[in-house]
């Protein structure tokens, strides 16, 4: 029989009733413990039988199909309409294929693309590439906020626009149009971590300084351009 412990003596005495009381209760707790373990695993397991049927009737669409998925997100002309998604349309090709590569290959992570993302094939990368590019870019947001918008620009100062290109060429993302919730979010994944771009890893470095207050004025200013 075990020992008791030490708190339920008393003067060379200890009390039965609460040292079994005690085992009793770890007991429960083991129990219960194994209780949850049996439960939370076959969810887990579900979860992931369930993305794996997601990938695997993806992986057997058409493009046209596929496409017509991601207009459901997306929206059917590349302009997003939920928060939280990023509009596609006018985005450079090479942009496109490396983030879809970045999803396929599990460096960007995402519950709902990392399904779509990893049965992709080259040539669905190349023509989702040349799809997104050949779409008229999003269209400027009405500016609600001209002092939001003053604030970003004042931020930006040209800086940005080094490397994202208002042409919609190179490999960076076109800015211009794109929605406000999604543009922070990003900034923000950068500078948790959360996302590393590519490259020389840049954006990191450059979100890495920035409050989540000047993220929204740069995403206020971007969203209210027209893209060319």
């Amino acid at each position: 029989m075990l020992a008791p412990p030490r708190r339920y003596a008393r003067a060379g005495r200890f009390s039965i009733k609460a040292f079994e009381r005690m085992n009793m209760r770890g007991f429960v707790a083991g129990v219960a413990a194994l209780i949850a373990a049996a439960t939370v695993a076959p969810a887990a397991a579900n979860a992931s039988d369930d993305a794996a049927a997601a990938a695997a009737a993806f992986e057997a669409m058409s493009f046209q199909e596929k496409l017509a998925v991601c207009a459901a997100c997306h929206g059917a002309d590349g302009v997003s309409q939920i928060p939280g998604t990023p509009s596609l349309a006018g985005q450079p090709v090479n942009f496109t294929e490396y983030q879809l590569i970045f999803f396929r290959y599990d460096q960007r992570k995402d519950e709902t693309m990392t399904p779509y993302g990893r049965p992709l094939t080259d040539d669905d990368l190349k023509k989702f590439g040349d799809y997104f590019a050949a779409l008229p870019p999003p269209p400027a947001a009405q500016d609600n906020d001209p002092a939001l918008t003053k604030a970003g620009k004042d931020l930006d100062n040209g800086h940005c626009e080094v490397c994202h290109l208002r042409t919609g060429k190179g490999d960076t993302p076109r800015l211009d149009g794109q929605r406000e919730d999604y543009f922070v979010k990003a900034m923000q994944d950068y500078r948790s971590g959360a996302r590393n771009g590519r490259g020389l890893g840049v954006m990191p470095e450059v979100a890495d300084g920035m409050s989540d207050a000047e993220m929204r004025e740069l995403a206020h200013y971007f969203a209210v351009q027209a893209g060319h």
